[in-house]
């Protein structure tokens, strides 16, 4: 399995503020992999620091060798990463089909349609609601326009800050469901996530960070037979984070 995106020695923050201490990581290409730990530990930072978006003192960031230290978060896009905010991240006064439209624009005409219809049969609640503005989205149906808008960017990778933030248990499932979806037709998966126990049941690979820094890395199974992890970041017995 090739490595698509290694990060070394991290150390940003924002301003003179330093979040990530001297933070490495690799992430494997193909594989969903989630990034837990709690409020303050530098998750949704990491994301950032990879689309641009933090203040870098030290670090370096390779995606399949090509370094992204230095570029603009709209180069970085260009080099087929997609970065899924936790909030902000439709454009609430357009219908869904615009906010799709904008995702396409820079595609041929032909291209633009056959991927819109792509869209639809992949995320068949947002055909339902083509015509309505996002804003007027549930929750849920925000989300999966969103991760909809990232999908039709073409990414190789897709960064995704707390997708599951504030849905009901099963339209947690339904994002999930999805998000493993997009990795089995070959895009990486990088999510950030407080909804540990639930994501664990569909990643492949987990990274903790614990005040900036990695706390652990492995693949789900081993961190659910991680006593420690599993009481100091589920906060409940291995039995039942494994359920």
């Amino acid at each position: 399995m090739s490595e698509i995106l290694e990060v070394r020695n991290l150390i940003v923050g924002y301003g003179k503020l330093v979040v990530l201490h001297d933070l490495s990581l690799t992430i494997q290409s193909g594989k969903f992999t989630a990034i837990l730990g709690p409020n303050g530990s530098g998750k949704s930072t990491m994301l950032k620091s990879v689309f641009g978006l933090t203040t870098i003192f030290s670090v370096s960031i390779l995606t399949e060798g090509h370094e992204l230290v230095g570029l603009r978060p709209e180069n970085i896009g260009q080099d087929k990463i997609a970065y899924v905010p936790e909030r902000n991240n439709v454009f609430t006064a357009m219908t869904v089909r615009e906010n799709l439209l904008m995702a396409t624009r820079k595609m041929p005409r032909a291209e633009s349609s056959h991927a819109l219809e792509e869209a639809n049969t992949l995320f068949p609640i947002l055909a339902k609601r083509y015509n309505q503005r996002a804003g007027q989205l549930s929750g849920g149906e925000r989300q999966m326009l969103a991760i909809a808008i990232g999908w039709l960017l073409r990414p190789r990778l897709m960064l995704l800050d707390e997708p599951s933030a504030g849905l009901a248990p099963l339209l947690v499932t339904e994002v999930f469901r999805t998000l493993q979806s997009l990795c089995q037709q070959g895009i990486t998966m990088v999510v950030v996530e407080q909804n540990a126990r639930s994501v664990l049941r569909w990643c492949d690979e987990v990274f903790i960070l614990r005040e900036g820094q990695l706390a652990f890395q492995g693949t789900a199974q081993e961190c659910l037979n991680d006593e420690e992890m599993v009481k100091t970041y589920l906060g409940t017995s291995r039995r039942l984070a494994a359920t």
